[in-house]
């Protein structure tokens, strides 16, 4: 997540899943369907909450390059 996108307006768990992002980044991949982060099911998460995350843009990322591409 890029460094400068505002999380002030997100509460609960879903600014600490922003939070998180900002500061280890994720592992995107491609398998053909929209733009959608997901994660396990548990009754520990309040989806009302996590449902803020749905109005992250794609933009508010950045990809990263890490080192040698692997051929």
């Amino acid at each position: 997540m890029k460094k400068d996108y505002d999380i002030s307006s997100f509460t609960g768990q879903s600014r600490v899943i922003l939070e998180a992002l900002k500061k280890y980044g994720m592992i995107v991949a491609d398998n053909g369907s929209n733009w959608y982060i997901t994660g396990s099911a548990d009754p520990g998460w309040n989806d009302d909450d996590l449902n803020q995350l749905k109005s992250v843009p794609g933009s508010a990322f950045e990809a990263v390059y890490t080192g040698d591409i692997i051929k």
